[in-house]
């Protein structure tokens, strides 16, 4: 089968439009949803390091998906753009979120004009999987941070073999070269992990998919004592672009 991003995005979130869908599909909603809160301690661990209050700041936030991070921005007061290549992604963020702005758009191709305080990209940019549209996309998203503004990306920076279809992971060093050559000078965090067991596939251990909320517990334990496997795990890149 052939990747066609919006086709299959559009598909996934119309047979799912919850955290299934942006997610893992195959799983319950309540493993997703530990999955997310996980994300979400992270990014305010991320947010709270860097000095940063998301209140009344403009956030762009690509892929919005199901809305996660919508209700995750909206609920702190900033001040949010939502951007999806999926119809069915927009049409109904747009009715639930009356108060916020949706761009139905493929970031790979449309320009995007203006700045913003925050562009969130989490779990994003590894399903563009042609590398010529994931360095126009990347280049047009550092350009579009305000200075002094983040840039938030997900990714494993590194480069497994037998991922599905609609993957394509890249190193770190591919990520900093593009943003380097942006016209864009930013400072680099260190790469935080957002999941230790969650979100990985375990294996001979996979029962222990059935109880999300031991798995949550373990890997806030986990990411707490710095126990996080080298290899293989997702991580927050916190690009700060220079004022």
């Amino acid at each position: 089968m052939t990747y066609r991003p919006q086709e299959y995005w559009e598909r996934t979130l119309s047979q799912q439009f919850d955290l299934r869908g942006t997610g893992e599909p195959g799983l319950p909603l309540a493993y997703n949803r530990a999955c997310y809160e996980l994300r979400r301690e992270v990014l305010d661990r991320a947010l709270r390091e860097t000095g940063f209050d998301p209140r009344g700041k403009r956030v762009l936030d690509v892929g919005c998906g199901s809305g996660f991070w919508t209700a995750y921005y909206t609920g702190r007061g900033a001040d949010y753009t939502g951007l999806d290549i999926a119809p069915v992604s927009i049409g109904r963020l747009k009715q639930a979120y009356p108060g916020s702005t949706f761009l139905l758009a493929d970031v790979s191709e449309a320009g995007l004009e203006g700045t913003w305080d925050v562009v969130n990209v989490i779990d994003v940019l590894y399903h563009v999987t042609d590398d010529a549209r994931w360095e126009a996309a990347l280049g047009r998203l550092a350009r579009a941070v305000a200075p002094g503004g983040l840039l938030l990306v997900t990714d494993l920076f590194e480069t497994p073999a037998g991922l599905a279809e609609h993957n394509k992971m890249r190193p770190l060093a591919r990520y900093r070269a593009v943003l380097d050559a942006s016209g864009v000078r930013f400072e680099y965090a260190p790469l935080r992990p957002t999941h230790v067991l969650l979100n990985r596939h375990l294996g001979f251990w996979r029962f222990l998919n059935r109880a999300p909320g031991l798995l949550l517990a373990l890997d806030r334990m986990l990411l707490a004592l710095g126990l996080v496997p080298r290899r293989g795990t997702n991580r927050l890149l916190v690009a700060k672009r220079a004022g």
